[in-house]
């Protein structure tokens, strides 16, 4: 009953190369594929899926055994509605945006602004593998227009941010008005309970390396291919750097990395965060910047790409 048939409302999870599988309760082995609700991308259960060991181990447990131990519900909650309300899922403390509909941007680069002004001022490798670990989408919001998908480490996606970038400079479309949505405050959803997360929240699982944080969800992918050392994620806004978006980093080395202008609140930040207590603030930029560039708040990543020979510099040179 549980397959990939678009009718059934669980299946196991799609396989992606960049994702390492779970561990398997009934082995102990790294090669356990759980089953989804795919109303919201939730697991049924961390003990609910498929060993691939089918002959040294066998372990699969279905939704359908799941539902039989701890209540099963009604059997129209196993298919999907012929008409689906929204997009999300309500979870209680937060809403999800469903992994198919993230998946289904990841494509039709080619039409995408931003995408396209990375490709042309730093080729095509480096951006490609960027946009695909970071995993971008395209929006038809408007024409060219990127959606940053908001993506926590367990997977669950927790919003996206829609923007249109002009691609001859990479800089947002402010004129005549600016141009930002919200995938949660689209139509199709409904009574949406929004709690974000760092963009690139996802990267974290399975790597233990030092974390790099920026504002700008732009910068953060930019500086990725500069600097793979660490993983750079951004708070999406000057305010969302806070304890509850912070606490996915208890234990990591830390590096942040605030725009100019931003950097005595980022210090009071870093101060009364526990999390980010022993962090590292760079504040090189603010030290190697003119006036004209303090005034329009750059950041990091707008440095990266106007400097020549920017690539025979590591990471603790900015520190």
């Amino acid at each position: 009953m549980y397959n990939d048939d678009s009718k059934y409302r669980y299946r196991l999870e799609t396989y992606d190369p960049k994702v390492r599988k779970h561990i398997c309760p009934g082995c102990g082995k790294r090669t356990f594929v759980r089953y989804i609700d795919v109303f919201g991308g939730e697991y049924v259960s961390t003990d609910v899926g498929r060993c691939d060991r089918e002959e040294k181990c066998g372990y699969h447990k279905t939704p359908r055994d799941f539902f039989a131990e701890n209540g099963k519900p009604s059997s129209k909650e196993y298919f999907f509605p012929k008409k689906k309300p929204d997009e999300r899922l309500n979870r209680g403390s937060f809403s999800t945006v469903r992994m198919e509909l993230v998946d289904a941007t990841r494509r039709n680069f080619a039409h995408n602004n931003f995408v396209s002004f990375l490709t042309d001022r730093l080729g095509i490798s480096a951006p490609v593998t960027a946009i695909f670990n970071y995993r971008v989408g395209t929006c038809k919001f408007w024409d060219g227009a990127t959606v940053f998908w908001q993506i926590d480490i367990d997977g669950r996606c927790r919003t996206g941010k829609i923007m249109l970038y002009d691609p001859n400079t990479g800089h947002r479309v402010k004129n005549p008005t600016s141009k930002v949505m919200w995938v949660h405050k689209l139509k199709l959803f409904e009574d949406f309970h929004l709690k974000q997360c760092l963009f690139g929240e996802h990267l974290l699982d399975g790597n233990n390396g030092p974390v790099a944080i920026v504002e700008s969800e732009k910068t953060a992918i930019i500086a990725s291919m500069f600097f793979p050392e660490a993983l750079w994620l951004a708070t999406g806004g000057l305010n969302n750097l806070r304890e509850e978006t912070t606490r996915c980093l208890m234990g990591r080395r830390i590096f942040l990395f605030p725009d100019l202008g931003a950097e005595e609140k980022w210090l009071r930040l870093a101060n009364t965060i526990p999390t980010l207590r022993n962090s590292i603030i760079s504040m090189w930029l603010s030290r190697n910047s003119d006036d004209t560039a303090k005034a329009e708040g750059l950041d990091i990543g707008d440095w990266l790409l106007n400097q020549d020979g920017v690539k025979r510099l590591r990471l603790h040179d900015f520190i």
